[in-house]
């Protein structure tokens, strides 16, 4: 599973995959139909481990961990976009811990806000939030990856993507 931060004034917390031993069952399953371009068409259920750069998710996990999202079309309401992604430490680096995953989500996330908003963070109607690795995902199966998420400031849900909105 993952486990999801929230958008939050000051940025985000990170969310996490929990209970990962290797990537099966529905953490690696993509039940989307998606276009040559491998944009979402139809709706359908992503698994954490197969949500990629530029895939819509109808709604976020309220507890902050989960194994799979609802990923629609970017056309339909949705509660979160990816707008990016990065790693974190290389293959050989242990574990930081949660506050340093966190720590480096949050920072790599805001970084990368302006240039795909077209704005600054202070001035946009968007939060953000982070899909992180959790200790068992780093540890097992060397997952390094953090997913950024815009979200709408207040909570609600968005039609379209937010790139240059």
């Amino acid at each position: 599973m993952s486990k999801l931060g929230g958008a939050i004034a000051a940025g985000a917390a990170g969310l996490g995959l929990v209970g990962v031993g290797v990537v099966k069952g529905i953490a690696g399953e993509d039940h989307t139909t998606r276009d040559d371009a491998g944009e979402i068409v139809e709706a359908g259920e992503v698994g954490a481990f197969r949500i990629r750069l530029g895939d819509c998710i109808a709604s976020m996990a309220d507890d902050g961990l989960f194994e799979s999202v609802e990923a629609v079309p970017c056309s339909q309401p949705h509660e979160a976009e990816v707008y990016a992604a990065f790693h974190l430490g290389d293959a050989d680096a242990e574990w930081p811990g949660n506050p340093a995953v966190d720590r480096d989500a949050d920072q790599g996330c805001f970084d990368r806000f302006s240039a795909f908003v077209g704005t600054t963070y202070e001035h946009s109607v968007y939060g953000y939030g982070s899909i992180t690795p959790t200790k068992d995902s780093w540890e097992q199966i060397d997952d390094r990856e953090v997913l950024c998420l815009i979200t709408m400031f207040d909570g609600s849900t968005s039609t379209g993507s937010a790139a240059r909105a």
